[in-house]
């Protein structure tokens, strides 16, 4: 049923007259919390900047894939957490509100490679899972920048939720 759904927005975006194609680059940062159950409920927070790019369908419906890096780690409560890295795919889709301010959601998948430890703990975690987010986005010209929440990876008892920043460059 979610593949007749993904195929039934991916055709009503590409069947749409009114076209905004275009490719865009970017950056973006996250101020993430790392939990893991397992180690109750400490929080870790870790921050990533990467490069953000995509394909404008639609003026509604954007692809998108992002590289991101952990570029501190966090220390808390004898437990230490790190991300290695994070590569994802998304769908984009954004809802006008006017000329320059819209909603916007996310979808898609990422692979999140990211260490805990601490006293007698010890995992790295480098599998694959959904994301999905949302916030506002402000455009001005050939940029757009864009602040919401975003749930990275929750998979495996560890979860990379939090704070999202990006902005871009449309060509």
């Amino acid at each position: 049923m979610k593949k007749l759904i993904s195929v039934a927005v991916l055709s009503a975006a590409v069947a749409s007259p009114a076209f905004a194609e275009g490719l865009y680059l970017g950056a973006a940062y996250n101020s993430l919390a790392i939990t893991d159950s397992r180690i109750n409920g400490v929080e870790l927070d870790v921050d990533t900047l990467g490069v953000v790019g995509g394909y404008e369908l639609s003026p509604n419906l954007a692809i998108e894939g992002r590289l991101l890096t952990g570029v501190d780690e966090e220390n808390s409560g004898g437990f230490r957490a790190e991300i290695d890295s994070y590569l994802g795919a998304n769908l984009l889709g954004k809802l006008p509100l006017n000329n320059q301010l819209s909603l916007y959601g996310t979808l898609g998948y990422g692979f999140l490679d990211a260490n805990i430890s601490g006293p007698g703990f010890n995992v790295n975690d480098d599998d694959g899972g959904v994301s999905y987010g949302g916030g506002v986005m402000y455009t001005a010209g050939n940029v757009n920048i864009r602040a919401g929440y975003e749930m990275l990876y929750d998979r495996d008892n560890v979860e990379a939720e939090g704070l999202n920043l990006t902005a871009t460059f449309a060509f």
